[in-house]
């Protein structure tokens, strides 16, 4: 006998693999700002890149971008240029300043 799949449960399941992600990403995040003192950047530059990775996992599955048009997309596209073009302007200043 052949059921309809009900998509709930499919989309129940994406749900709590989604939520186990970002669960396992805030971990990372904290794991890496435990670097310590020497290795400052590189875990600015790790939490950043975790950061994003959660940012796009929330907009994708829980706001639902996944089904939108191509406009939004060069939309989000342009947001998305606008950080990587502030974060380009930030990372030489972590860089030379002194502590």
């Amino acid at each position: 006998m052949n059921q309809p799949i009900n998509e709930t449960e499919s989309e129940d399941g994406i749900s709590l693999a989604v939520y186990v992600a970002l669960l396992a990403l805030t971990a990372a995040t904290l794991a890496a700002g435990m670097l310590g003192r020497n290795g400052r950047l590189m875990a600015i530059s790790i939490a950043v890149i975790i950061a994003s990775l959660k940012a796009s996992l929330i907009g994708f599955y829980y706001m639902g971008l996944r089904r939108e048009r191509a406009l939004t997309w060069v939309i989000l596209g342009a947001g998305v240029l606008a950080v990587m073009i502030l974060l380009v302007g930030i990372f030489p200043d972590l860089t030379f300043r002194r502590l």
